[in-house]
């Protein structure tokens, strides 16, 4: 096809495909194009690949966090994780995002099953110490103590009470059930 400076005048439907040849021509912007379009349809496919909330099987090792949209594994140090009844689970990066979500679960735009408190089987956190699974609900929590997370101020979790209160004695902070938890605690830590 020949175009104007051929010196023929492109016919009805040629500009649309001389505007087509002309960016498929090489061009130095050419390969920064061409990278940000698979950069695009790269994320575009793995954000389908699971929701943007995080649900996942219960089986799943490895995930991202609806708060903080970091991946997390089941093995990292401060990972934790609340179990539905329907079969799914929640990954979080740490303890603080694992509250924030429990506590305001619609600020995250989750689904009604996963807003329900009453779908909860089990809840996990790590260990300070032991880095062992231990459940959430029973455990004694250290917060403001002198001692952060790998992100800064975190709640920190312990199986034994009194672990936690050899810890407190040492590094100072404030000890809290499960329930004493509340939005306020998280505003502090991250603020």
């Amino acid at each position: 096809m020949k175009n104007k400076r051929d010196g023929e005048t492109p016919r009805r439907g040629d500009a649309a495909t001389i505007v087509f040849r002309s960016r498929l021509a090489v061009s130095p912007s050419r390969p920064v194009a061409l990278s940000l379009a698979v950069v695009l349809v790269a994320s575009l496919l793995s954000s389908s690949c699971g929701s943007r909330s995080g649900v996942l099987p219960a089986s799943a090792t490895m995930g991202k966090c609806p708060v903080c949209h970091m991946t997390v594994k089941a093995s990292d140090d401060w990972a934790c994780e609340i179990y539905y009844k329907d079969g799914t689970k929640l990954m979080f990066e740490s303890p603080t995002d694992m509250f924030a979500y429990y506590l305001a679960p619609q600020a995250f735009k989750a689904d009604a099953v996963h807003s329900d408190p009453s779908s909860i089987e089990r809840i996990t956190v790590k260990d300070y110490q032991t880095k062992q699974a231990i459940d959430a609900r029973q455990a004694t929590l250290v917060v403001k103590s002198r001692v952060e997370g790998p992100m800064g101020p975190e709640i920190l979790p312990f199986g034994k009470r009194e672990d936690a209160e050899a810890f407190v004695a040492v590094n100072g902070g404030n000890l809290l059930a499960f329930n004493g938890i509340m939005n306020d605690t998280i505003r502090d830590l991250r603020n």
